[in-house]
Order: C-alpha cells, then structure tokens, then sequence
C-alpha cells in the first residue's frame, strides 16, 4: 500500500492525505488504475528484452 501511495505521490502529484480524504469507492478505482499502469510497464519491459535477445 505504502509504495502505491508514493507512485501516485511520483506520478501523479496525489498526495497520500488527498488520496485518504477520497470516498473509498475512489481509492479503490486509483488503486486499480495503478495496478494496470504497472501491469502494462512490466509488459512493455518484458517485451523489450525479448527483442534485445
């Protein structure tokens, strides 16, 4: 939890004080944003160094 609050403090400028004053239905929906926004990096990364060799 500590390091998706401080990817969204990093990427996003959500400070985590903002992020708890949110209706819960909206933590939950930036927590799964994040979650996809990293999915899709580790897929991006990963098919890179399959290109590379």
């Amino acid at each position: 939890m500590a390091a998706m609050l401080h990817m969204m403090w990093q990427r996003h400028h959500l400070r985590p004080g903002e992020y708890w004053r949110l209706p819960h239905g909206e933590q939950l929906f930036l927590m799964a944003s994040m979650e996809l926004e990293l999915e899709y990096e580790r897929n991006k990364h990963k098919a890179l160094q399959r290109q590379r060799g």
